[in-house]
């Protein structure tokens, strides 16, 4: 997709974090391995990651919802988003803490990526346990990086005894994974 790697290019340029390549192929594989069809992500920023991940999943007919408290980041997604043809993408500009999620999303998702305000993880884990199954796919972005500021994370998943993967995917980062 020619608008992806254009929109790769400008937010490099622009230091406008984005998931790695390491992380793309990561989805790409576990997308095509669980095939979801309700898709959500808490923390879309610019569209970049809503965008590919969009691009796997209409092969089979999956949607995508996205949250992006940022309203300038949040514009600049819906954007992208047309640009790059993507037409099974819903994107909304709410803080995921306080959007009626449950009212706009369709239950239960399949997969969820989170990759908003990283103090937050603890408290997305919350929301989105109420739209969840057990075959819930779950990513969380940038828990190798960010570790000192994923207490509230930790203390949920503790708290729940919830089982989790931490993959290693680039030199100083990597995502953890929930029932994937």
């Amino acid at each position: 997709m020619e608008s992806l790697k254009e929109l790769r290019v400008y937010c490099e340029s622009r230091r406008i974090p984005i998931i790695s390549l390491a992380t793309e192929e990561f989805l790409w594989k576990l997308l095509r391995k669980h095939k979801p069809k309700i898709c959500l992500e808490i923390g879309g920023a610019v569209g970049y990651s809503s965008i590919y991940v969009a691009g796997v999943i209409d092969t089979w007919g999956g949607k995508i919802t996205s949250f992006e408290i940022s309203y300038p980041a949040y514009q600049l997604g819906l954007w992208s988003h047309k640009e790059a043809h993507c037409y099974n993408i819903r994107s909304y500009p709410y803080n995921a803490l306080s959007a009626p999620i449950k009212k706009l999303m369709e239950t239960p998702v399949d997969f969820i990526f989170i990759d908003g305000q990283k103090s937050q993880y603890g408290e997305y884990m919350e929301i989105v346990e109420k739209i969840s199954s057990p075959h819930t796919v779950i990513v969380i972005d940038d828990v190798i990086k960010y570790h000192n500021k994923l207490i509230s994370l930790y203390w949920y998943l503790q708290k729940k005894q919830i089982k989790y993967k931490i993959l290693k995917l680039d030199p100083d980062d990597g995502v953890m994974v929930i029932n994937g």
